[in-house]
């Protein structure tokens, strides 16, 4: 279990605060929490407590134990300062340890995130700007304040960055691991709209949860992401999105030069004849005359690793058709899906089979968020 330690300084976006130790907590990690002098100025000790598994302040400073500048931080794999007020940033650059807050971060040894919050001509003042200059060449990492309406009425940039923004940095942070650094990971999600006329068309129920939730994993593995989606998420990393199979075909060209591309994209078999305009409404129905998709795995010209989805219904021929379609289409792995009352679309768990030239590895039934880490750990392996 890796352990955060959330330093808090006297800003009034210190609310904030609550909300990122939830985040924290609801995923597995053990978060320590260090108060400043200023902060309980804004908020109690208690309040506090009530979320942490540990706090550190003025008030129950002891050397009887391990609440101490030095001792506190010693089991931390990385340090948030959030928010970070000009007061702390400039003391800390400046190795002004007149505080036990400050004694704390300058004992700390663990990575160093800091997000400022501030009014704005506070934040760009030279001082502020030179003490984070001195703190990134340091090693610290920043994330920038954002532009808005400040709690002093102000507007400009000085606010403290988003909530999910922060956490998703410090979870990259966390988890990230050196083979993943730097490898460019391309994922398709979600399933193609294949127009009928200009008000109908042709999908399917994939929901791109799967696909997601691996674009997620390989973001906090290190990766640099590349996320081509039929749905939009809120995501840390670049998400374009697709409506065709003809739109994520031209993406997939852009994106040729990659290390993996992991394409869970459910694309159409069959593409109608399209019709401009709208079908009007007749008697006689409507007969539709489809015609055979490309398959746009088996013929583009990714030069890294290339791994597929099968889907299938029949558990008899499942794991010999996923076979076919990995030599068919020269795939480095396949990932084999067979639907079932358990197994469906949209659902949050699910189980898969790795499918390798020399193996084939079946998961358990887990959430599709660990199953996206067993798929990274996976083509670790490739």
């Amino acid at each position: 279990m890796k352990t955060i330690l959330l330093a808090i300084s006297g800003s009034i976006a210190f609310y904030k605060s609550y909300e990122l130790i939830s985040l924290f907590k609801k995923e597995g990690f053990r978060v320590k929490v260090l108060l400043s002098k200023g902060l309980l100025k804004f908020a109690s000790k208690l309040s506090f407590e009530a979320l942490a598994d540990e706090l550190l302040c003025e008030e129950n400073e002891s050397w009887q134990n391990h609440n101490n500048h030095i001792a506190f931080s010693k089991d931390a794999d990385l340090v948030l300062f959030a928010p970070a007020s000009v007061n702390s940033i400039n003391k800390l650059a400046n190795g002004i340890v007149d505080t036990l807050f400050i004694q704390t971060l300058m004992a700390a040894k663990a990575p160093l995130i800091i997000a400022p919050a501030a009014n704005s001509a506070m934040y760009l003042h030279f001082s502020t700007q030179n003490s984070l200059q001195v703190l990134k060449q340091n090693g610290a990492k920043i994330i920038e304040p954002v532009y808005k309406k400040l709690a002093c009425k102000d507007e400009g940039i000085g606010a403290l960055a988003e909530v999910l923004d922060i956490f998703h940095f410090s979870k990259r942070e966390l988890l990230k691991e050196e083979f993943f650094c730097g490898k460019s990971v391309i994922i398709s999600g979600g399933g193609t709209r294949e127009k009928i006329d200009d008000v109908r068309c042709i999908s399917n129920f994939s929901s791109g949860k799967m696909a997601k939730e691996i674009a997620f994993a390989f973001y906090y593995l290190g990766a640099d992401v590349k996320f081509l989606s039929s749905t939009d998420f809120q995501t840390p990393f670049e998400l374009l999105n697709y409506e065709s199979s003809s739109d994520l075909k031209a993406l997939l060209r852009r994106f040729e030069g990659g290390d993996f591309l992991i394409m869970a994209a459910a694309v159409s078999d069959f593409i109608p004849n399209y019709q401009k305009g709208k079908i009007k409404k007749s008697e006689a129905g409507l007969n539709l005359n489809l015609s055979l998709n490309e398959d746009l795995l088996k013929t583009c010209k990714f030069k890294g690793k290339k791994i597929g989805f099968k889907m299938e219904l029949d558990p008899q021929n499942a794991l010999y058709n996923a076979q076919n379609a990995l030599k068919e289409k020269r795939l480095d792995m396949i990932c084999l899906n067979v639907l079932s009352e358990k197994n469906y679309f949209g659902a949050d768990n699910n189980e898969l089979i790795f499918i390798t030239q020399d193996s084939s590895v079946k998961s358990e039934f887990k959430s599709k968020k660990a199953l996206a880490f067993e798929l990274a750990r996976m083509c670790e392996k490739l």
